[in-house]
């Protein structure tokens, strides 16, 4: 369960510090592995924690986001900082309080961006060319679903991982999986890529990557086989 607490101190080239929890108590050794957001902590910031023991049995965030509204996760953040920010934070000149807003705002949340659309660009060509073919027939049902249901799935995604920054009931595993075998897949791959939700999972990872090459069989069947094997799963069943 998260707990809610002040950053009484950071040392931001070293990437640790410690947390005064708001309800008293030792203050809880803070590292900057286990922040989560957009943007580096500062010393007074107010965070939101899960609380934990190393291998020593000594206090330590184990998660640790700003208590703010939540962000997309940028594992930028946790890497050791330039030269030029140790140099100015050295130099005692604060830097300008809208500096990191701004990169707050541009900087991608996703990594390596380019390559991660690339391939969901390719796994959308054979539905995108389905969904057309079925348009021309006057049909919008194919791609009023895949909307639908990414959209739907988008969100659970969003909720899940909320849920589980905050310790409350989550969405179960089953229902993601449904709602993506449905024609959500595609929504499903952009929010465990920008929330960072899921991806980890083995387990998780192969039934939903099962959904996304079944999804591509039927329209490769529907499209190039004439539904060969649509016709001979009916026949076999």
């Amino acid at each position: 369960m998260e707990q809610r607490g002040r950053l009484k101190s950071w040392n931001d080239d070293k990437g640790f510090g410690f947390i005064h929890p708001e309800q008293g108590g030792a203050d809880v050794f803070a590292h900057i592995s286990a922040i989560r957001g957009d943007s580096r902590p500062s010393a007074g910031d107010q965070v939101l924690y899960i609380a934990g023991r190393d291998a020593q049995g000594r206090l330590r965030a184990e998660h640790i986001r700003l208590d703010a509204p939540i962000t997309l996760d940028r594992p930028a953040i946790r890497r050791k900082p330039r030269v030029a920010k140790r140099r100015v934070a050295a130099s005692g000149k604060p830097a300008p309080r809208n500096a990191p807003q701004r990169r707050r705002l541009t900087a991608p949340g996703i990594s390596h961006l380019g390559g991660k659309l690339l391939v969901l660009g390719l796994l959308l060509v054979l539905p995108l060319w389905g969904c057309a073919r079925f348009l021309l027939e006057q049909s919008p049902l194919p791609t009023l679903v895949y909307v639908s249901a990414s959209f739907a799935t988008f969100c659970l995604y969003w909720s899940d991982k909320a849920s589980a920054i905050r310790g409350r009931w989550r969405t179960q595993e089953s229902t993601l999986h449904l709602v993506e075998l449905l024609g959500g897949w595609p929504g499903a791959l952009l929010a465990q890529q920008m929330f960072r939700h899921k991806t980890r999972k083995p387990s998780y990872q192969l039934v939903f990557w099962g959904i996304v090459m079944l999804h591509q069989l039927y329209w490769l069947d529907t499209l190039l086989l004439g539904g060969r094997l649509q016709t001979l799963g009916r026949l076999m069943l």
